[in-house]
Order: structure tokens, then sequence, then C-alpha cells
């Protein structure tokens, strides 16, 4: 270096340029692999841009209803263009958005549900042990788009509640009798004593005061959205609201009975539903015209519109040469369709590992 000067200008010149050129490269490495490991920044990213759209679009609406008086087809044709462009992007954006969301539950029965629960509800993580063989599901739900990731925790080993053997309130005073001349209801009973019967008198039971079984334990949110208060989300209040149970059996037989009834009351409301709107859809026939001394030509086109109908309903183009590959596929389709095969694929989608369960995670 003379005179304030390097010798060689232009080698200094290119190890800057070299020493930048390292440098971006290994941050722009760095913050690809941060937004990588913690998924939680893309989630952000995408509530940020959905948060900034949804006001532009709000703008865009107030700007427009401004203009009462501009009708739809006084557009002008650079106008539409631009809203049919915005139509195709944001259902472009919002299936990305969808699958990016659905990709992140599509595990079975894998993952540690106390690591899991403790990024979510830190206070709650402790209390899962492999004594009670818990496990989280996680669900896609909300009121709004882009989705709401929810969780529940569940329970498949045995909970005892105490208060269920016997329901009464003991802290009140005994049930008397009620008075001859009152109006309460009385219900005669017969006591039997070896092979005689003798009448008796029994007043009717208040429950009102007796133990009720209350779950509260419904979907709560796990994105960005539980900033606010998880008490505030509407799921979450419809389904701790639900989760109360009235007549809650303290005998595990008992209640494996009844959760086989509503499987059974499910399958066949289910099948129904399948049966009278999906594949048995029953169209609209119409009568010949031919019998009322119509011309004949006009028979062949009710014929074919009541063909182009079936093919709607089917989904299978008769028109096509490959037609009855098509229709053996739908039916193979129909044939198929298992109603417990897909409720064992539900209850395992999004679903961690069991805290006893002795495999790694």
């Amino acid at each position: 270096m003379a005179h304030g000067r390097f010798a060689d200008d232009f080698g200094f010149r290119n190890f800057t340029a070299t020493r930048l050129q390292a440098w971006y490269r290994k941050e722009k490495t760095r913050w690809t692999y941060t937004l990588e490991r913690f998924p939680v920044y893309h989630i952000a990213a995408l509530q940020i841009q959905y948060a900034w759209k949804a006001h532009c679009q709000h703008k865009l609406f107030q700007k427009n209803n401004s203009h009462d008086g501009v009708a739809t087809a006084s557009r002008s044709p650079r106008l539409r263009a631009a809203l049919a462009l915005q139509s195709v992007w944001k259902r472009y954006t919002n299936r990305r958005i969808y699958r990016y969301y659905r990709d992140l539950i599509t595990f079975q029965n894998t993952g540690d549900p106390a690591r899991m629960l403790r990024t979510i509800n830190p206070s709650e993580a402790g209390l899962l042990d492999a004594a009670m063989g818990a496990h989280v599901r996680f669900r896609l739900g909300g009121m709004a788009f882009p989705p709401t990731i929810y969780y529940k925790i569940f329970t498949r080993k045995a909970v005892c509640d105490v208060n269920a053997f016997s329901p009464k309130d003991y802290t009140l005073a005994r049930q008397t009798m009620p008075h001859p001349h009152s109006k309460s209801k009385k219900h005669t009973c017969f006591i039997r004593v070896g092979n005689a019967y003798y009448r008796a008198k029994q007043a009717e039971q208040d429950t009102r005061f007796w133990y009720r079984r209350i779950e509260n334990n419904g979907w709560r949110p796990v994105t960005a959205k539980v900033v606010a208060d998880a008490t505030n989300d509407p799921v979450a209040q419809a389904t701790n609201r639900k989760s109360s149970v009235s007549t809650f059996h303290y005998s595990s037989l008992v209640r494996k009975q009844d959760a086989e009834k509503q499987r059974r009351l499910k399958k066949r409301m289910w099948m129904h539903k399948l049966y009278t709107q999906g594949l048995l859809k029953e169209t609209t026939t119409r009568v010949p015209s031919s019998s009322r001394g119509k011309d004949p030509e006009e028979d062949d086109d009710v014929n074919n519109n009541n063909c182009v109908k079936v093919a709607d309903v089917l989904d299978v183009n008769f028109e096509h040469a490959h037609w009855e590959e098509d229709a053996d596929a739908m039916f193979e389709w129909a044939s198929a369709l298992d109603y417990d095969a897909y409720v064992d694929e539900w209850q395992r989608l999004g679903k961690t590992a069991s805290t006893d369960d002795d495999r790694g995670y």
C-alpha cells in the first residue's frame, strides 16, 4: 500500500467481492435452515399475508360500493380481465395455503405427545404420563379461511370417576315422605318377602342437585390466532358445551355398549345419506310425447336429455370410446366403500403416539 492506495487495486476489488458473495451465500443458507427448522414462521407469514389481503379486499370493496351507478356490465374489458386474473390467483393461493395446513397433520400414530404439547400448552404438558395413556389429535377447523389447527387430548386408559358411582348429594337433608294431602306424585311399588307382596309408597327422588360429569375438554386452537384468549374461540366454546355428559355410567361395559350403539347409528346415517344423496340420486324423467301424437323425433331429444342427466350423475361420458372402463371404475369405487375403514383412517389421521407406547417417537 503506497500513498493511501493499494498496490493491486484490481485484486483487492476481487477479494472484496468474493468475501461479500461468500457472506451472502452463508446468510442465505442460514435463513433457509432457520425457516425450515421452525414451521411457525411459515404459519406467521401466512397469517400476516392473509390479514393484509383481507384488508386490501375490504378497501377495494368499499371503493366499489361508493360507485353504485357503475354496473357490472359497464366495466371496461381491462377491469374485467383484471378481476378474472385476481380470482384465479386467489383460488390458486387458497388451495396452496390449504395444502400446507393439511400436510402439517398427515402423520398417523407418530410423535411424542408431551413434547408436542410442550410447545402448545406447557402448563398441561407436565400432566401427561405413561400411566394415563394419553395422546393428542389435531384437526383443521374454524369459522374463516385460512383454517385453524385445533388439538384435543384423549386418554385410552381407564378413568375412574368416583362420583359417578354415587351421584347423590349427601350434604342435603334426608328426603321426607310427602304429606297425604299434598299434590306431589306418589309412586306405588311392591316389596316381596318370600311369596308375599307388600305395597309401599316411595317419594319421588329429586335429582336436581346430583352430580353431573363435565368433560371440559373441547378442541382448542394452536396457530397464531391463539394470541387471543382461547376461550373466546367459537369452536372451543361450542365443543366445550357439547362435551358435558349428563348420563355418564360408572361401568365401562355399559359405556362400551353405548359407544357401539352410537357407532352403528352413525354408520346407518352415513349409508342412508350415501344412497339417498349420492350414488342413487334420482333423475327426473319425462313422459314420452309419442303417446300424445307428437313427432317421434322429439322423443329422441327427450331420451338424449335423459342420458345426459344420467351421465352427469354417474360422472361417466357415455359418448367416449372407453366409457365402459370409466363405468367399471365407478362401480368398483362404489362397491369398495367401507365405513369402518373410513372411520379407522380418520381416527389415525393427525394423531400422536400414546404416552405408554414403547416404540421410539
